[in-house]
């Protein structure tokens, strides 16, 4: 009984040794074979080094190198990773991870030209940069349960078609929860509300105050605090926007 006893424990630690082996050992280069053997698309396949715990890759989306570097991260008993993302002038780096069926985004720094939004402004441009800290977003059943961060504009040239340059000053935007819903106010310098952005449901509603327009010099005078703009558009976070 004995030896047989000291037979399953050697059994035991020959197992465990080679399950710990096989799966902490595991190259990353293995995973972007079985990536590529599921994809049968023509996309370039990704550049992936290191193991599938710590390491990094090269993407190549719509012909512009993604390099990301990821390391396996629990943050209490949530199981994530802590990311490092960077693409010409975008630089990101965060945690992210799941617990439950809930996503959790936390600690991201991202810093990255104004021009990202160009392709959102149909007759516009836009230059500087933005600077965004999400100090967490937490998302279950494609709704936003928790958010909190700051958004920062530098500083920079705006146009708005033909003939409608503008230089916008420093602005900065707060993001945090309000009845439940995550709520975006943007600030002027001197802290003046130029905008929010509220979404509700899948409901996103965004307000202009007058004191945007006063700080564009696009406005002679009036109430600051007067709504000038508003609109609503349906959101669907689990495929964009939804018209």
């Amino acid at each position: 009984m004995t030896s047989l006893k000291h037979g399953i424990y050697l059994g035991l630690v020959f197992m465990t040794s080679f399950l710990v082996f096989f799966i902490v050992l595991t190259p990353a280069g293995i995973v972007t074979a079985y990536l590529s053997s599921a994809d049968k698309d023509s996309s370039p396949r990704p550049e992936l080094y290191g193991l599938w715990w710590h390491g990094k890759g090269v993407f190549d989306i719509e012909n512009q190198k993604l390099s990301i570097r990821w390391e396996l991260d629990w943050q209490g008993l949530v199981p994530g990773l802590s990311l490092v993302i960077g693409s010409g002038d975008v630089e990101a780096s965060g945690w992210v991870g799941a617990d439950w069926g809930e996503w959790r985004l936390a600690d991201w720094e991202a810093r990255l030209p104004a021009e990202v939004i160009n392709s959102f402004l149909p007759q516009g441009k836009a230059s500087g940069m933005m600077a965004i800290t999400l100090d967490e977003l937490h998302l279950a059943n494609n709704t936003i349960t928790a958010a909190s961060g700051l958004i920062r504009f530098d500083g920079g040239q705006v146009s708005l078609g033909e003939g409608m340059e503008l230089t916008v000053p420093p602005i900065h935007g707060t993001l945090a929860m309000d009845k439940d819903s995550p709520v975006l106010a943007v600030s002027g310098p001197e802290e003046q509300p130029l905008a929010t952005a509220r979404l509700s449901g899948k409901t996103l509603s965004l307000q202009v105050f007058r004191a945007f327009p006063l700080l564009l010099e696009m406005s002679e005078g009036g109430d600051a605090s007067e709504v000038v703009f508003s609109t609503q558009h349906d959101i669907d976070l689990s495929g964009g926007y939804a018209g």
